[in-house]
């Protein structure tokens, strides 16, 4: 359920045109893209690309919790399709819970790799897709730090961190999208400073190529601190920065607490769990899914925002 109020009261919220039309594998090399799922490798369309994208940090499965993951799996799943967003990226999840999630919520295809080889071992951060929406074109995976294509810990973390990202086509608009998904360190600020320097690069990289591009993540990272000031390019390089939705909608669009972390207790704390997008989107309205005392889904809240991706020209300052 989405918390206090019926699937109907979400859509009149929100705007009963937003919810229809633009809501909305994995073996091989993590650290190479996959082949091209279609001979069409040519530039995305211009056509405005209604979007909604959702980042769930899940929890791992650790057996001390009070709240099991085996209690919380059907909360999470029923969230997720009742979220109904295009976009998926969930953090924390495990071989296991990546496996209930694949079965439990089928509408997705999904991709993600195991963070200690590239392949089943470890947490991952994978992406999911509505396929009645996208077409996979790539997919791959890096790791955060100064060798981002082997497995290995970077800087001051203390655990190795992967990124998952997969390339996507439009299906009505044919325009080109990178869809990214992150963890970063819990410990090191280094860590976390150099790998929104790599994040922010790739983002570059794939816009400059013409595609719309969308990052979600756990950045343990409050906005106040360095790595959310470079993501966004509030450290005064405006050079590839990218937006934060809640930060650019019209206040009278944005629900929800402003924090997304409680650790299974009824009181939120800080705001580290993010979407961001390119300055070429408009944001229609950002949500934070307030907590569920007593059946809880995590213990961070998911964030889900809606956007329309249209011109490729950069707005004037």
């Amino acid at each position: 359920m989405l918390d206090d109020f019926s699937r109907r009261k979400f859509v009149q919220w929100i705007g009963s045109t937003s919810i229809g039309a633009a809501l909305g594998i994995s073996t091989g090399s993590a650290t190479t893209d996959m082949a091209p799922q279609s001979n069409d490798l040519s530039p995305s369309s211009n056509r405005p690309t209604r979007l909604r994208a959702c980042s769930f940090n899940i929890r791992y499965d650790n057996p001390d919790d009070e709240y099991s993951w085996e209690e919380r799996l059907s909360r999470v799943a029923e969230t997720i399709t009742d979220i109904n967003s295009g976009l998926l990226g969930i953090q924390e999840a495990q071989p296991n819970q990546y496996d209930d999630l694949r079965e439990e919520v089928d509408e997705y295809n999904w991709y993600g790799v195991g963070r200690d080889d590239g392949d089943r071992e470890g947490e991952m951060v994978p992406v999911a897709w509505n396929s009645t929406q996208f077409e996979a074109i790539e997919r791959g995976a890096f790791w955060l730090l100064e060798t981002p294509n082997e497995p290995s810990v970077g800087w001051d973390a203390d655990l190795p961190r992967v990124t998952t990202w997969v390339s996507l086509r439009h299906r009505k608009t044919k325009r080109r999208l990178w869809f990214c998904n992150t963890h970063f360190s819990h410990v090191g600020e280094t860590a976390r400073i150099e790998s929104a320097k790599l994040i922010r690069k790739r983002a570059r990289d794939r816009a400059e190529k013409g595609e719309d591009v969308v990052i979600t993540g756990d950045f343990n990272s409050k906005p106040s601190r360095k790595p959310y000031q470079i993501m966004t390019g509030k450290n005064g390089s405006t050079e590839g920065s990218l937006f934060d939705p809640r930060r650019e909608v019209n206040t009278n669009t944005v629900y929800g607490p402003w924090g997304t972390y409680h650790g299974f207790t009824p009181t939120i704390k800080d705001r580290i769990d993010y979407i961001f997008t390119l300055d070429t989107a408009t944001i229609d309205w950002y949500r934070t899914l307030a907590v569920q005392e007593g059946n809880y889904r995590s213990d961070h809240l998911p964030v889900i925002t809606e956007f329309e991706y249209s011109s490729r020209h950069r707005r004037q300052e």
